[in-house]
């Protein structure tokens, strides 16, 4: 299997970083990875109940926006936020995302 795209955060434009942040599943997963670090995929799609389809969607606009990283190791997939370099990028948004999501508007 071949290696996802991965966007270089340095790469991705405000606009496309609001996009990926915009979905409320999308911020689910971000809440999500934030809270547990490197998931299993299949963990996600059980804790969030949505299908495998669905997450891959989800997952690509994650990744084209810089924000998430996906591995794969034999039948093992799992996704990370890559949190440092998105703060790189944009300083101070992911927080004030997440925040909102524990302040309740994410849940």
């Amino acid at each position: 299997m071949r290696d996802a795209f991965h966007a270089d955060p340095t790469d991705v434009t405000l606009a496309a970083a609001l996009n990926g942040l915009s979905d409320p599943l999308r911020l689910r997963i971000v809440d999500l990875l934030s809270r547990n670090g490197e998931t299993e995929c299949s963990a996600i799609y059980h804790e969030l109940g949505i299908s495998k389809s669905n997450a891959s969607h989800h997952f690509r606009i994650l990744r084209e926006c810089g924000l998430l990283r996906r591995t794969h190791e034999g039948q093992r997939q799992s996704a990370r936020l890559r949190t440092e370099e998105f703060e790189a990028r944009f300083p101070g948004l992911l927080a004030a995302v997440l925040d909102n999501i524990e302040a309740g508007e994410g849940r």
